[in-house]
């Protein structure tokens, strides 16, 4: 009888241990805020003010990375970043458009609710420009 009540306990225990561990995946990460499509308001300081749409999507290789589609209205060229509470970061990256290299310096950004805001810097070739974008949410 006591070997039988034995098993029974190791059973459950063992049957709540995996199914507690099987459940660690993709809780709820930070990027899910961040995912969506915008309006983007941009401001440039060489070319000037810019209004265009862009989609940010999960990242399939980083549960905290996200891809921003058509970011800096580049010819619908990605980037990706990396979400960390209802901060971003945009490392140092080449976007290819149309066999020009675009060259993204580092940038942050932050989400308030529906509004994003992003800052960075960009090079083509020797030129470069900073930007602050101002995107909302549709």
């Amino acid at each position: 009888m006591r070997l039988n009540n034995f098993l029974s306990l190791l059973a459950a225990v063992t049957m709540t241990v995996a199914l507690s561990m099987g459940c660690q995946k993709d809780k709820d990460p930070d990027r899910l805020a961040f995912l969506g499509s915008y309006t983007v308001i941009e401001a440039c300081s060489i070319t000037g003010n810019h209004e265009y749409q862009m989609i940010i999507t999960e990242s399939t290789t980083e549960e905290n990375d996200i891809v921003i589609n058509n970011f800096g209205d580049f010819n619908n060229g990605t980037a990706r970043a990396t979400v960390s509470g209802k901060g971003l970061t945009i490392p140092a990256q080449t976007i290819n458009i149309a066999g020009t290299a675009v060259n993204i310096a580092n940038g942050t950004g932050s989400l308030n609710g529906n509004l994003l805001t992003i800052s960075y810097t960009y090079s083509i070739g020797a030129d470069s420009e900073s930007c602050s974008m101002t995107c909302t949410k549709l």
